[in-house]
């Protein structure tokens, strides 16, 4: 009777392992599994506009700039400008009194006339040349307008006592704009005279300013600012808006050529098959498929695509530690 009872125990728990053991099968095989691509993120093919460009900065300066200072000591006899007045080359600024020059110099040429009615002429060529240097210092007491142009930052009044090379103001001819900026060596090969040149200056804002290469030195410096070898180069501004004024710095580029349009990838999107790179990118029904492709290093984890993909493409980055499936 009691053998009957184990026997009827054994076939029991045969019947449950059994019953477990096909569960299990059942929900190894038959349980969904989470695709691949689940495991996977995405990134997308992008286009981009590559602007050959050399970035400059600097201060911008007038073309002609005459700083007012003080010709000798004295007093100031008279100021014939203001801050602000437009004159014309030649024109009188200011003048000191010349009381003292004005009398050496008529008595110089009285003496002329006297030795030269008296009939001596021994003297008389080094008498004339004493004149002249009479003369430069009677004209040299007042200053003159060197160039067409505006007055400006100008403070001086009659009246006033003064010192040599004292300042009072300055004028600046603003036909055009002018500065000197560093280009780097390894942009050198790409410079020439002539390239336009894009201006950026603070107090313009978005506004930018349209100039040109005029000029770049032949011998190369070394640059403590930049820790490498510069070449100097020239640019002028044709035309300045009022509210830039000399001294003002700023930023920019000089366009080395034309535009390009690339293809950028991200670099953890590409596999390699015997040293040759290949992606997987996404089709329209959910699944991916191995394409070829040709690149080139652009920016640190990105690259630059040169065939077998277009702008939008969606490609798969497995994730760290997946093994890419076969092919």
């Amino acid at each position: 009777m009691q053998d009957k009872k184990r026997k009827k125990s054994k076939r029991v728990i045969l019947i449950i392992l059994t019953v477990i053991i096909t569960l299990s099968i059942v929900w190894i095989l038959f349980l969904p599994k989470k695709r691949t691509e689940d495991f996977s993120r995405t990134v997308t093919v992008t286009k981009e506009i590559i602007r050959d460009i050399i970035q400059i900065s600097g201060y911008i300066q007038p073309a002609q700039q005459q700083n007012l200072q003080s010709p000798g000591e004295g007093l100031i006899k008279k100021v014939a400008v203001k801050e602000g007045d437009t004159v014309k080359k030649g024109d009188l600024i200011f003048a000191l009194d010349n009381t003292y020059q004005t009398f050496q110099v008529a008595k110089q040429e009285f003496l002329i006339e006297k030795e030269q009615l008296q009939g001596y002429s021994k003297n008389l060529e080094l008498m004339k040349l004493e004149l002249e240097s009479l003369k430069r210092a009677l004209r040299d007491r007042s200053v003159y307008a060197k160039f067409d142009g505006i007055v400006v930052s100008f403070d001086l009044t009659e009246g006033s006592y003064v010192m040599p090379k004292d300042n009072f103001g300055v004028i600046i001819d603003r036909s055009f704009f002018k500065s000197t900026v560093d280009v780097s060596e390894r942009d050198v090969p790409r410079l020439k005279i002539g390239q336009k040149v894009i201006l950026n200056f603070q107090a313009l804002g978005d506004e930018e300013v349209e100039g040109r290469v005029t000029y770049h030195s032949s011998i190369a410096k070394s640059s403590a600012q930049r820790g490498s070898t510069v070449i100097e180069t020239k640019i002028v501004v044709d035309k300045l808006p009022e509210n830039v004024l000399p001294g003002y710095s700023f930023s920019g580029s000089i366009i080395a050529g034309e535009d390009e349009e690339v293809l950028l990838l991200d670099q953890a999107a590409i596999s390699y098959d015997k040293g040759e790179p290949y992606v997987e990118r996404l089709l329209e029904n959910g699944k991916f498929e191995r394409v070829n492709i040709e690149v080139e290093a652009y920016t640190p984890g990105t690259v630059k695509v040169l065939s077998g993909l277009k702008e939008g493409d969606t490609l798969r980055v497995n994730t760290p530690g997946m093994t890419p499936p076969a092919w």
